[in-house]
């Protein structure tokens, strides 16, 4: 196993470590490395849970080769170095299947490297399915945790990669906010898609709903506030 630069102290992640996870996973990813870079961020900065507690799990739809999940995964174990990272789960139907907004279309090979990245991961979980199915199932999903049955309505991270439809990735953002913990972040990919379409109502939105929204290029990064949400506009 590779060993990071060694200036972080005990659980902090320093900006040094976190470049060198995104070295490792960049040729993974189709994502540029700025992005990838505020990735880690968020990731490294996530609401930790009281000791002797698993966190809520991250999740990540639209999955691809693979990279940004494995970028998760690293650094939660930076993170949690000697305790219990929290679950990552992915969302990805995978087959050939066209890729909206894009002119190319799914095969095998963004599967088969997901599963080499990702193999050695026990806190990594896969789900064979588009978002609409995983978001119509989710109420009857479920994790095992610290002895427990642990439904899926909470997440530590939620990071929006996959369809780029506004009303998919709409759907996404008013079914999953409300689980988002209370100082948790959804990272929304690809907002400057279909002329901007979800950037406009995430903007026009946000006062309404406890949130700060903050767009980084082509990312748009939803800070929930302390106070949870019951609902999303």
């Amino acid at each position: 196993m590779e060993e990071a630069p060694s200036d972080a102290t005990g659980s902090d992640v320093s900006e040094l470590r976190l470049r060198w996870h995104v070295y490792r996973c960049r040729r993974k990813s189709d994502t540029k490395t700025r992005f990838l870079r505020e990735l880690a961020r968020v990731v490294a900065r996530a609401p930790r849970p009281t000791q002797g507690k698993t966190a809520p799990p991250l999740l990540e739809i639209g999955t691809s080769a693979g990279g940004s999940a494995l970028l998760m995964l690293r650094v939660l174990d930076d993170v949690y170095r000697g305790g219990r990272p929290p679950f990552v789960l992915t969302v990805d139907p995978y087959g050939a299947r066209p890729y909206e907004g894009a002119p190319f279309v799914y095969d095998a090979r963004q599967y088969r490297a997901m599963k080499r990245a990702l193999a050695r991961y026990a806190n990594h979980v896969h789900y064979m399915m588009d978002s609409g199915l995983f978001l119509q199932e989710l109420e009857h999903l479920y994790l095992w945790a610290d002895g427990a049955r642990q439904p899926l309505d909470k997440f530590t991270l939620v990071y929006l990669d996959g369809s780029h439809d506004p009303d998919t990735v709409w759907r996404e953002i008013e079914t999953l906010l409300p689980r988002l913990v209370p100082g948790g972040t959804m990272v929304v990919d690809d907002t400057d898609w279909f002329e901007g379409a979800v950037r406009r109502r995430l903007d026009a939105a946000a006062p309404g709903l406890g949130v700060q929204v903050r767009h980084n290029g082509k990312q748009s990064l939803i800070a929930k506030s302390q106070i949870g949400l019951d609902s999303v506009a």
